[in-house]
């Protein structure tokens, strides 16, 4: 078809609307100019009014405004150096009061930073995995083995092998694991033990015979030899 006879179908009157809109059109037509763009002015205002109000009511459940927090990427391990960071507004009940916004380039962590996590002061504290724990645990290499499938963040009971007959001693009960470190030839994991419970645990470690079984997360009455006491 000629382009000619396409453009041809554009001329003539307006298609018919339907009857309510058409006598809206009519009625909008026959405004006088100033009376048009004054509605259109106030149609703008409300809509902004509107817009405004909806932000007001996130950032009130929110805590307030957005604030700018360096949230992982990916996953970095203790030791790591923290890179992979992204700047994200976040709300502000959503960001650690000691999070951190700025990084020098030579700090290393001191936590597990898992992805989607906020960076916090805690990460960067020279104690290393020692920062978060309770004054009246220590932090104890116990070997482990690849196939127990124990993981930072998981809790275990340690128990002390006896030598021959003797009965299996446990030692702790319900202990967090902090941090687990590998390389090609062993894995190590970082329990939180009670300061009254590493010398046991130690006089086991130098015969060889600890052993780390999966436990559940200690209950809430607040007792330090049978969780975090935090």
């Amino acid at each position: 078809m000629p382009a000619w006879r396409s453009l041809s179908r554009l001329d003539g009157p307006l298609p018919a609307l339907p009857r309510p809109l058409d006598a809206l059109s009519e009625r909008w037509a026959s405004l006088r100019p100033r009376v048009r763009l004054a509605l259109i002015a106030l149609a703008a205002i409300c809509a902004v009014a509107a817009v405004t109000a909806r932000v007001r009511a996130a950032e009130s459940r929110w805590g307030g405004a957005p604030v700018t927090a360096l949230v992982a990427t990916e996953h970095l391990a203790v030791g790591d150096q923290p890179k992979g960071l992204r700047a994200t507004l976040l709300p502000p009940q959503a960001v650690p009061s000691t999070a951190v916004t700025r990084i020098s380039g030579d700090e290393s962590l001191a936590l597990a930073l898992p992805e989607g996590a906020v960076l916090t002061q805690a990460h960067l504290d020279p104690r290393g995995p020692a920062a978060g724990l309770d004054p009246s645990l220590r932090a104890v290499p116990v070997p482990v083995h690849e196939g127990w499938a124990i993981s930072a963040g998981g809790w275990v009971d340690v128990w002390v092998l006896g030598a021959g007959e003797a009965p299996a001693a446990l030692v702790a009960r319900s202990r967090p694991i902090l941090d687990i470190r590998s390389d090609a030839a062993s894995m190590t994991a970082l329990v939180g033990l009670h300061i009254d419970e590493v010398s046991a645990a130690t006089a086991g470690l130098a015969l060889g015979k600890v052993l780390l079984a999966h436990a559940p997360a200690p209950g809430g009455d607040g007792s330090v030899r049978d969780g975090l006491g935090q």
